[in-house]
């Protein structure tokens, strides 16, 4: 029988909220920073690339509404679920329009649906939210993100990923850089402590070491993309399936159709195991 409170929380589908934000090239400076590439975007009037908006918006929820991971316990268009685990599934980005530095930028997010499942291991709440970022000029970015709500025992089993080829254009080995994984959560003011604490991650969560964040994973990607595609992208989606941790070193494969208008991405993490796959869109 459904957890009435559970479904209860289909009642949030709908909410709303509004918010405004400056595109500076300091925020931008801290992701290429991060990234160890050159400032994309140094002077006013320049194009930021497409896929680099995360660090704008970030969610200013104060330490007195913090649950014990450090993540939100209630606030912006996320209902509050009562699980004590979350992480990200999937993201999908459709880029309009270049943000550019010095622009005002709004972002409008809904949340769009909250669904009840169980794939094994009891609850899962999924909620999926759409945050559209929109300058003076109009529509730049459409980001919808699915989150996963769940209990101690884990979320349950995914459908796994598309096995990658056997010898990919793009491969890039990663080595779970704990100081890049905490710039990438500065740059996003991500406060979930599977980040960075390693003893609640390792004893209140189960993991076998600090999670390296799929934003930074995802955010890599899109950085293969700029680097290898003379082609700008159009949209970039991800799904999470497994875990990343900084055990070892995780590797990034990355194979551009025939024709260059699309590439596709995977994430093979220490243990060997296809942990996350993304597709791009250029134009």
């Amino acid at each position: 029988m459904a957890d009435q409170r559970l479904e209860d929380l289909k009642k949030f589908v709908g909410r709303s909220e509004a918010a405004k934000d400056v595109v500076t090239a300091y925020t931008i400076g801290k992701l290429a920073a991060t990234l160890d590439v050159d400032h994309p975007a140094p002077n006013a009037g320049d194009s930021v690339p497409h896929g680099w908006h995360g660090g704008f918006f970030p969610n200013l929820y104060r330490k007195s509404a913090m649950r014990e991971d450090g993540q939100a316990a209630g606030g912006g268009v996320n209902p509050p679920i009562p699980l004590p685990r979350r992480r990200v599934g999937i993201t999908t980005a459709t880029y309009h329009d270049h943000l550019r530095i010095g622009d005002e930028i709004t972002r409008k997010s809904e949340l769009l649906s909250v669904d009840i499942q169980d794939r094994g291991a009891g609850p899962l709440v999924v909620t999926t939210t759409r945050d559209s970022i929109s300058s003076s000029r109009g529509l730049a970015v459409v980001e919808d993100r699915t989150f996963f709500a769940f209990g101690p025992d884990g979320p349950g089993k995914f459908d796994p990923a598309p096995q990658p080829p056997a010898s990919p254009a793009w491969k890039q080995v990663c080595p779970a850089d704990l100081v890049q994984v905490w710039r990438l959560c500065a740059f996003r003011f991500n406060a979930h402590r599977i980040h960075f604490d390693r003893d609640y991650t390792t004893k209140k969560e189960g993991y076998a070491g600090i999670v390296v964040p799929v934003t930074l994973v995802s955010q890599q990607m899109i950085e293969m993309c700029r680097q290898n595609s003379k082609r700008a992208l159009a949209s970039f989606s991800y799904r999470s399936v497994e875990i990343v941790v900084d055990t070892g070193p995780y590797t990034l494969l990355g194979q551009p159709s025939a024709d260059g208008a699309s590439a596709e991405f995977w994430c093979i993490n220490a243990e060997g195991n296809n942990a996350l796959h993304a597709q791009a869109k250029f134009n």
